[in-house]
């Protein structure tokens, strides 16, 4: 899903995945992954990078076109993203650790 969005923008732009990686700063095999649907659960921070270096919002990647245009989901959004630009890198890094302790908690649990 997320990968063929990916890949869709990436050659709508001119874009190789060399080209896309390199401009990502992510490991062009890892990209290729991504695209194949290989690695399907990519941190935000690559989807991040990616979406920076195709120049569209990261929502774009993450969510189907229907379920953004429910106005609440989309308001809940731009307020996260807003929340998230006015982050520093720190802060930005404390919130992945979060994120990622709580996906490997709840791995715990079940």
């Amino acid at each position: 899903m997320i990968g063929a969005k990916i890949r869709s923008l990436r050659v709508e732009k001119g874009l190789t995945l060399t080209e896309l990686a390199e401009k990502a700063g992510i490991a062009k095999s890892y990209l290729s992954n991504i695209e194949r649907n290989l690695q399907n659960n990519p941190t935000f921070e690559y989807i991040n990078k990616i979406a920076r270096a195709l120049d569209v919002e990261q929502e774009r990647l993450l969510f189907e076109a229907d379920s953004v245009g429910n106005s609440e989901v989309q308001n809940d959004l731009m307020n996260f993203k807003k929340a998230l630009a006015q982050m520093d890198d720190y802060q930005l890094e404390e919130l992945i650790d979060y994120i990622e302790f709580t996906m490997w908690k709840r791995k715990q649990m079940n």
